[in-house]
């Protein structure tokens, strides 16, 4: 079970390091996608890299700078999940499967933080 994330500050901080955290991933998922695909071993996925990064940078500014927050930490849960999703199912196709379930399975993480945060924030009503 995880533990609820208290409304001292802590559930706070988490929008804002994912809204730093995802502008950076999603400026460079954007701007450099074949970069990334090759990295990864993963040829032909340049479109969908691009979509990761633009869904990525659709959130920052709700992450970063709306009242309330919540909304945009939930949300970024549930493009993790997606996220996660999607390299799962590509992971076959590359030279480090390895890796890609390795990222998926942080992603996983990082969705119980953000929905963890995320639920805090809403009964904060932040």
């Amino acid at each position: 079970m995880i533990a609820p994330l208290r409304t001292d500050g802590s559930a706070e901080r988490v929008p804002l390091v994912a809204g730093w955290v995802t502008l950076a991933i999603g400026a460079v998922l954007i701007t450099m996608p074949g970069r990334v695909t090759a990295a990864l071993s993963l040829d032909g996925q340049e479109a969908a890299m691009r979509a990761i990064g633009a869904s990525d940078l659709a959130l920052v500014p709700g992450l970063l700078r709306a009242n309330p927050r919540w909304p945009w930490t939930l949300g970024r849960a549930a493009l993790n999940l997606a996220d996660a999703a999607y390299l799962q199912r590509v992971a076959p196709r590359s030279s480090s499967p390895s890796l890609l379930r390795a990222g998926a399975a942080l992603l996983a993480g990082l969705t119980a933080m953000d929905g963890a945060a995320g639920l805090a924030l809403r009964r904060a009503g932040k």
